[in-house]
């Protein structure tokens, strides 16, 4: 018998209809190599656990405080204040805060079995509609091992489809494992400029094209088709430019089915609030594209030969 991994998971989210055919459930891994100045997951950028505080679930009783050996969460004029530079993350404040879960643990180790277990909880809707399970994140490159094996668990013993919706930053070895294993890929593009890219995300995108025009040749193997994605946010990479070369590369690779333009949304600032790191989102004040813009870029898409549509982020 081979080895069993184990991954860190952050969410798992039930009856998606994006993602892939039919009734999907999503599986978001933990662990990202980029920091987009956009990113609407932030508690699934570390590998590790997360602690997460809902203020409004809180009353106060003050059992944090009391197991609280770093002295982070201190009680101050009937007010919980929770100081993130002196904690350590113990979880023993989540540990406490077991009746109304105000603070909760952000990150679960699975086993393969354990995983596929709670896959196949909705094996019913994945049969009747042609669904199947998909992985996010995060970047599930990051933990390529594991969900690579799960894809093909998820075909052997479960009989359905996956997919894999990536931003393919990740060594070639490891982007290769989940390309060959996942059914259905879905790649962002997130800048075409190499500094841009840099400037918005913390890393260049060398390599991640290099990986994307792979993922066309091995699916292309398995006459299987790609989607490429943009997030579009505003006065970032929605420029006529960068849409027309990312259109005009997604052509020239071959086998992309569609571009896939989502608009950007804040939906998640408050989860930066719950993590204590307002100061990481830097764009409080941005507003989602208008529809208008959206149709003028999806047009520009489609100008250079390749199908586009709008959906959301």
């Amino acid at each position: 018998m081979g080895k069993e991994w184990k991954g860190t998971v952050f969410d798992i989210q039930r009856y998606s209809i994006h993602d892939g055919e039919g009734i999907r459930t999503l599986v978001f891994m933990k662990g990202c190599p980029l920091r987009c100045r956009w990113c609407s997951n932030p508690e699934g950028l570390e590998e590790g656990r997360n602690l997460l505080y809902h203020t409004r679930l809180c009353y106060g009783c003050g059992r944090c405080a009391a197991v609280c050996k770093a002295g982070a969460i201190q009680i101050e004029e009937g007010q919980i204040v929770w100081n993130r530079e002196l904690c350590t993350e113990c979880m023993r404040c989540a540990e406490a805060c077991s009746i109304v879960h105000a603070r909760q643990v952000c990150g679960r180790v699975y086993t393969e079995d354990e995983l596929l277990d709670t896959i196949a909880e909705d094996s019913v809707y994945y049969y009747r509609s042609n669904g199947g399970v998909t992985f996010g994140g995060g970047e599930p490159m990051l933990q390529a091992e594991f969900v690579s094996h799960m894809m093909e668990r998820c075909h052997e013993e479960l009989g359905i489809n996956t997919a894999v919706e990536t931003s393919s930053c990740a060594p070639e070895e490891k982007a290769e494992l989940i390309y060959r294993a996942a059914d259905y890929i879905f790649t962002d593009v997130k800048h075409m400029d190499a500094d841009r890219h840099k400037e918005l995300t913390g890393v260049g995108n060398a390599q991640i094209l290099k990986n994307i025009r792979r993922a066309a040749e091995i699916l292309d193997e398995k006459r299987q088709t790609l989607v490429l994605r943009i997030p579009v946010i505003p006065g970032l990479n929605d420029t006529e430019e960068n849409i027309r070369e990312t259109a005009d590369f997604a052509k020239h690779i071959g086998n992309v089915t569609r571009i896939e333009l989502l608009p950007y949304h804040n939906l998640g600032e408050s989860k930066y609030q719950k993590l204590r790191r307002t100061g990481d989102y830097p764009l409080h004040q941005l507003k989602p594209p208008a529809e208008e813009h959206m149709e003028q870029l999806r047009l520009i898409a489609e100008a250079q030969g390749i199908m586009a549509k709008t959906g959301s982020l």
